[in-house]
Order: C-alpha cells, then structure tokens, then sequence
C-alpha cells in the first residue's frame, strides 16, 4: 500500500492558504495564468496537454494519470506590473475646478506573490486523486488620494483562493479523462475619495466576502507516443457579496451587497516531440468575460447605491511554445502569447485599466536528482494603451477626467516538484 508524507503534503498546502492572502494583481481581465513556474517559461504554451508534473491539475486534471508516484509541488510568482497614467483632460464641478490636482507621476501598479500548491496520490496505474490551492483571479490597483480620478477610484481589490479537490482516471492507453470541484473564496475592496470629504483621508470604502462553488473537467488524448492534445472547461463560479460600505464624510456605515461571477473559461492545447531534443507546444482558450457587465452595489433595504458599467466581451489567449532538452538534466523553455483585452474603451475604469496584452518570455527546469525538479520561469508582458474617461454621475461622483494607461508586467515564478 502506498504511503503519502502527510507532513510534505500539509506543509505545501498550508504554505499556499497563508499566502494566498496576500493582494493580487490582474492579466488581462483579472484572471492570474501564474500557477506554475514550469508553465511560465512557455507563456503557458501547450499546458492544457503537457502534463509533466502536478501544475497539470489546474491546467486540466485528466493529466495527472501521466505521473508516476505521489508527487507535491508548490510555486510563488512575483508580479509586478505597472499601469502609467498620462493625462488628457479634467472636468469641473458645476462650474469650479476639479479638487483632485495631481496627473503625473501616477502609476496604479500594485506588486504581488501569488503562490499555488498542488498534490498527487498515486491510487494505482489508472487512477490517480490530487487537491490544488490557487488564486485563479485577483486584483490590486492602487492611486494616490489626491490624483484626478480619485473620486472614481483609488483602490480596487478583489482576492480570490480556490481549493480543488480532483480525479483522474485513465479510459484505455489512449485517453484519459479528469474534473475536480471548486470551492472558491473571494473578497473584494473597492475605495475612492469625496470632494466633501478632501483633502482629509475620509475615503468612501465597500468590503465584501462570499464563497461560491463549481468545477472543472478535462481530458487528454495521446495520438502518439511523441505527442498529444488536451482540452479543459472551467465552469463560471456566482456570488453574492455581503459586507459593508463606511463612509467617513458622512458619518455613516450601512450593510451592501453585489452579485458577481467568475467567469468560465475553455482551453485546448497540444504537446508534441519533434526530436529528441526539440517539443513544440500550443495552447489556446476562451474566457467567458461576457458576464462581467457592470457591479451594482445593494443596500439593505433594496435600493442602489452605485452601479457602475463595464459591458466586458469575451477574450482569447493564444500561445505558441518549445522546449529545448540541453542535457539529462536541464530543459530550456521559450514562448509568446497573445492576450486579448476584455474591456471597452468607452465603458474602462482606471480600476481595471484592461488592454490587449503581447507576452515574452524564457525559463528552464532542472532535474536536482530522481525525486525533485526545479523549475523558474520570466516573462515580460507588454499592453496597448488603454484609454479611460470617467464622469461623475451627479450623486456619488462629481468629477470628470479622461487619459491614458499604459500597462506593463513583469512576472518571475519558482516552484519545485517532488516526487516520492
């Protein structure tokens, strides 16, 4: 009978839960790809179908039946974007200047680590159970109180931890097949500035939790014995957050809520050796972005404290990878996406400034000895501008500016998978 290391095992996933709780940072949308530094170095290129270590249970969990034995394995990726703002315009209030003066030097970028954990039991040849601790979708951005569109937004914030218990079952020598349940955290923070409560820091600040449930499946196909492709569904996850809005300028706190709903998402990938050194690799997938249409904030008694529009479209991510097999040991990895914004230029907020993103990037993983590999992996993300103008609304909001975002991320994941 097999044994796992419950000590190895709790030590990975209590690593994540505790740092899961740090703030997080958006791609395009807000959804995090960083969940394996073996990943990483290909852009995510052919991770729906690679398969090589425990990551696969995010990516799509009917890869597990490729491993052999138990196999733990945890990854921290450092974030760190950037979102320069250049200004256009400002507006007035009823005929007097706008009180938020400042438009330079203003940069909403918010650094993060975001970890992810993962475990594998190797049940027997063709059946295999894992569990994952992710931050599958989270931002942070971040401005000074006094810029000109803190009326609108000066802190963004939404946290997410996922925990998915998993299966994976081998059909025949050809297919196999996969899912898991999704048990979903989120907690969101949306704060801005008053022009009646300026220039003290009295900021207007809703706080909101739930948790919410869905799932996943997938299956994987090997066509070869040099390659094979995959295909994953993760099923879009509601919520309806409950918490509060305080708002110091007018000395007063009251209970809110707002429905909202990660969305779901599909992806397919390929993996093939082209030589005994050479694999090419691909990926390509769809995120339902579709159904994040505005966020309507709810007080207890049913009326509407805010709502703003956000009419986001639904977005792909393309990308194209190889692996280069230097020695027994060391594999060098390259890769490039594409990754399509989700917002519109008429309805984006400097709380999201979402734009079409171009990725870059390189990474190697390391076989340390038979048990465990290392892995790192870098990329350079470079957006489109992104132009936003916002304009206040006569009731919680007086101002108006308009400029322009440019985006970019730096991202650097190391993780190490063991196998025993």
């Amino acid at each position: 009978m097999l044994k796992i290391n419950k000590k190895t095992l709790t030590i990975a996933i209590s690593a994540a839960i505790v740092a899961t709780g740090a703030s997080t940072v958006h791609a395009a949308g807000f959804q995090l790809k960083e969940q394996s530094a073996e990943g990483q170095g290909n852009s995510f290129a052919g991770q729906t179908a690679k398969a090589v270590d425990a990551s696969t249970i995010f990516y799509n969990p009917a890869g597990m039946t490729r491993l052999e034995g138990n196999n733990v394995q945890s990854n921290l990726s450092y974030i760190a974007p950037k979102a320069k703002y250049e200004h256009n315009t400002s507006g007035t209030i009823v005929g007097a200047p706008n009180p938020f003066t400042k438009t330079t030097g203003v940069d909403g970028g918010v650094s993060a680590v975001v970890p992810a954990a993962y475990a594998v039991w190797d049940y027997s040849d063709d059946v295999k159970f894992g569990i994952s601790v992710n931050a599958p979708y989270g931002l942070s951005t971040e401005y000074d109180e006094d810029w000109v569109g803190a009326e609108h937004n000066v802190l963004s914030e939404i946290k997410t931890i996922n925990l998915a218990p998993s299966f994976a079952v081998k059909v025949n020598d050809k297919l196999s097949i996969g899912g898991n349940i999704q048990l979903q955290k989120i907690e969101g923070t949306l704060s801005s500035q008053s022009v009646y409560a300026y220039p003290s820091s009295a900021l207007t600040t809703l706080s909101a939790d739930d948790t919410g449930f869905g799932y996943s499946l997938g299956f994987l196909y090997e066509y070869s014995e040099n390659g094979r492709f995959g295909f994953n569904y993760r099923s879009e996850i509601k919520h309806t957050l409950e918490g509060d809005v305080n708002t110091p300028a007018l000395g007063s706190q009251f209970n809110a809520s707002a429905k909202f709903t990660t969305p779901a998402a599909a992806s397919f990938g390929i993996y093939h050796d082209v030589s005994d050194q050479w694999a090419l690799l691909a990926d390509v997938s769809w995120t339902d972005w579709s159904v994040f249409k505005d966020l309507e904030v709810i007080n207890d008694a049913g009326a509407t404290v805010s709502k703003t529009e956000y009419n986001w479209e639904d977005n792909i991510f393309v990308a194209l990878g190889a692996n280069y097999q230097y020695d027994d040991k060391l594999q060098l990895k390259f890769g490039v996406a594409y990754d399509e914004g989700a917002a519109n230029d008429d309805d984006r907020t400097a709380g999201i400034p979402d734009a079409t993103r171009y990725w870059a990037s390189v990474g190697a993983s390391y076989q340390l000895n038979k048990q465990t590999t290392l892995n790192a992996g870098f990329s350079h993300i470079k957006a489109k501008s992104a132009t936003v103008s916002e304009t206040g609304n006569g009731t919680t909001s007086l101002t108006n500016y308009s400029g322009t975002f440019k985006p970019s991320v730096n991202i650097l994941t190391i993780g190490m998978n063991y196998q025993f």
